[in-house]
């Protein structure tokens, strides 16, 4: 979102930008659909298409592009005429919109508003002799929120604005590590934390400042969300999990042994509550020991159940 970030900022500020969008992909390909690149009269402001020989012809049309007004679709097949200097060849084929965006661009900064609180939308935009964007919220986008994937219909480009978060409950030093490395990862992170002293230490796109069972509730975990526990205390454990599993969130992960989770799976059947969310122990089977390794394991588990559905150990 780099790139829709450049134009919404530029275009506060009264610019144009041209605006490079991944619109589809055919076999391999560096790039991926809805990557994107701003670029300016004196070339790449922010984003990317891919990088390489694809990426340098791209950023000449969307000078030209800035120029003149005119959206263009440019087709690449990544054969030997584009190899890298290395020789190195995808054997796919990419498309990519060109166009130029004019301010006030009201899309770019309502998507960006979006994107920051975890909101459900989705980015249309509609190609023809010129684009039309579009953000559409609530009802509306609906349709489009089966899947993160973006889809080209016709000559509509269709991206849900699904912004899954990772909800770190507790920010002790693996809370910390976890937020850190879910960040670097791509996912929004918020941190829930009741001393203020750990709440202080704690990089995170949103920080909750409350008791652990309140954040929760303030956080409101939605379908696409993570939540991935790691507390001081059994007591907390227990109560944060079984909070956890009363939302809608898509996984709740509880950092412990195998007999404290075990423990903490009996406590709650015996409540009467669902737990075929919960993932505890949490993370992948790295052997992991340090704050870091363990903080790996868990959001690589949290990346395998969004891409493929599963989160087996």
């Amino acid at each position: 979102m780099k790139a829709i970030a450049e134009v919404a900022r530029r275009a506060a500020k009264g610019e144009a930008v041209a605006l490079a969008t991944v619109i589809e992909t055919i076999g391999s390909s560096p790039a991926e659909s809805a990557m994107r690149m701003a670029v300016g009269p004196s070339g790449r402001l922010a984003g990317t298409v891919g990088g390489g020989r694809v990426e340098a012809t791209v950023v000449e049309r969307a000078q030209e592009a800035l120029r003149t007004g005119r959206p263009e679709t440019l087709s690449f097949t990544l054969d030997d005429d584009l190899a890298d200097e290395g020789g190195l060849l995808c054997g796919g084929t990419v498309r990519i919109l060109v166009e130029r965006v004019d301010p006030p661009a009201a899309w770019a900064a309502r998507a960006m508003e979006l994107r920051a609180s975890g909101g459900r939308a989705a980015l249309v935009a509609r190609i023809g002799d010129r684009v039309a964007h579009e953000v559409l919220e609530g009802d509306a986008a609906d349709p489009f929120l089966g899947s993160e994937e973006p889809q080209l219909e016709g000559d509509r480009f269709v991206e849900p604005l699904l912004a899954p978060r990772c909800i770190v409950v507790g920010a002790g030093h693996v809370g910390r590590a976890v937020a850190a490395v879910a960040r670097e990862s791509g996912l929004l992170v918020t941190a829930i934390e009741d001393r203020e002293s750990e709440a202080a230490r704690v990089a995170a796109d949103a920080v909750i400042h409350a008791p652990l069972e309140e954040g929760i509730a303030k956080a409101a975990p939605g379908a696409s969300d993570f939540v991935v526990v790691t507390t001081r205390a059994h007591g907390l454990d227990l109560r944060c999990v079984r909070a956890a599993l009363g939302t809608k969130a898509r996984y709740v992960g509880l950092l412990a042994s195998r007999k404290k989770a075990e423990v903490i799976r009996g406590a709650l059947a015996k409540e009467g509550v669902g737990a075929s969310r919960l993932h505890a122990p949490v993370g992948l089977d790295l052997a992991a020991k340090s704050a870091g390794e363990i903080a790996v394991s868990i959001v690589a588990q949290l990346i395998k159940v969004r891409r493929l559905g599963r989160g087996d150990r």
